[in-house]
């Protein structure tokens, strides 16, 4: 989730095509020939081996064309080698409008006139069933995406699938890249704090940055008051509690943190020690930027998780290009590199070996199961639906706002 400084900017990568060159056609139908060597490890077992050539077929019969990105810089894959190659290849171009701020997908998609414009976006995956209610999402033809069969077990079924990608009988995401929203902190300075309440001690007065995040703090904040749940349903004086601890928290802070990117050069410039709700690759800014002691930990009382998914808008145009996209999106070579650029998690495992050794030492790989269904089990975004005495989206806008102007 790296966000883009000025709300939504445009970004064009035009990859005009040469000679001496795979057609489209040759190169989907020699990618999933490969895989269909391999069915057992790409999960095809359950398929006839005539569905599995009608689909190879399918593929094959894509036509080059445009993808209309609408998300997160950096989530449409512009500056990977591997991607790159492939878009020449095929004669796909893609055109990027990027956001800085998650509501703006929902407002795009809702009444913003995104319908039909866009052909390719992601969803945090506790929007889904949010953004299925508002009609944002299209159903997913997963025989179009056989690369989806290799990514990690824990994102292709079983209870966690069910809640944020694959529910009503329909696929609606697909998985892409994830991450932990802990604590950052200059190892220089301090060592790990075991508790967010921690930095609340007298010594770290003017020493603390708050990020400007309403989910990540909601949903940290919820964690460190002991009243998290996963489906993020909280009454009003839950609510108070929580903002009661960034309250706080807040007379320690030097500031309210605009950007990661500003969290990363105040560790850089020695202003603070500490900063929450943190993210693991401030750490890989700071070092860029000079100083390496920048870490992430996930204190006792547990994290934000986030996980992006792409999405094939409701009314989508031209949407072969968007599978093939999507498709090429969870291959190793171009997972890893992803996660050299995001320094965030990534879905398929034989993408972990191809990494940077600091990129695979940001993400747990390890313990991808225990984190999504019990250490930081992804939380719902409340939108739409709320029941009466709970709190919304909306509401933790408002009294986050309060919070920052007392």
């Amino acid at each position: 989730m790296i966000d883009s400084p000025e709300g939504e900017n445009h970004g064009t990568s035009v990859d005009s095509p040469g000679s001496g060159r795979l057609t489209r056609d040759a190169l989907l139908k020699r990618g999933l020939g490969i895989a269909l060597l391999s069915g057992g490890a790409l999960g095809l077992s359950g398929r006839s081996a005539g569905s599995a050539m009608a689909a190879l077929d399918r593929l094959g019969r894509a036509e080059a064309g445009t993808v209309n990105f609408f998300s997160w810089e950096g989530y449409d894959l512009l500056t990977e080698p591997a991607m790159k190659k492939w878009r020449a290849k095929n004669q796909v171009t893609i055109h990027s409008t990027y956001v800085s701020d998650h509501n703006q997908i929902t407002a795009k998609f809702v009444s913003g006139g995104g319908k039909g414009v866009y052909n390719m976006s992601t969803y945090d995956a506790g929007y889904g069933p949010s953004y299925h209610s508002l009609g944002i999402l299209s159903p997913i033809d997963l025989t179009k995406i056989p690369n989806f069969n290799t990514i990690y077990p824990v994102f292709r079924s079983g209870a966690v699938a069910s809640t944020w990608w694959n529910f009503s009988g329909q696929q609606w995401g697909i998985p892409f890249t994830w991450g932990l929203q802990g604590l950052n902190y200059d190892a220089s300075a301090i060592g790990p704090p075991a508790s967010y309440r921690d930095l609340l001690k007298a010594k770290y007065k003017g020493k603390i940055g708050i990020m400007d995040d309403v989910i990540a703090s909601v949903v940290i904040g919820a964690h460190i008051v002991g009243v998290f749940r996963q489906t993020s349903l909280y009454t009003p004086a839950e609510l108070k509690k929580i903002i009661a601890f960034w309250s706080a928290l807040k007379k320690n802070a030097r500031s309210i943190i605009s950007s990661f990117g500003d969290m990363s050069d105040q560790f850089v410039a020695g202003d603070i020690v500490a900063a929450i709700p943190g993210w693991s690759a401030v750490g890989s800014f700071a070092a860029a930027k000079g100083k390496d002691t920048i870490k992430h930990t996930v204190p006792k009382e547990g994290a934000q998780t986030f996980l992006d998914a792409f999405f094939v808008p409701a009314g989508a145009k031209n949407t072969d290009a968007v599978y093939a996209y999507i498709n090429e999106a969870l291959t190793p070579e171009v997972q890893a590199q992803a996660a050299d650029t995001l320094s965030q998690g990534i879905v398929n495992p034989k993408a972990v070996g191809l990494m940077k050794p600091t990129t695979r030492a940001i993400s747990p790989y390890g313990s991808i199961n225990h984190i999504f269904t019990k250490a930081a089990p992804l939380p719902a975004i409340p939108v739409v639906g709320v029941p009466k005495g709970y709190t919304s989206v909306s509401d933790w806008v408002k009294a986050w706002e309060a919070f920052k102007a007392s």
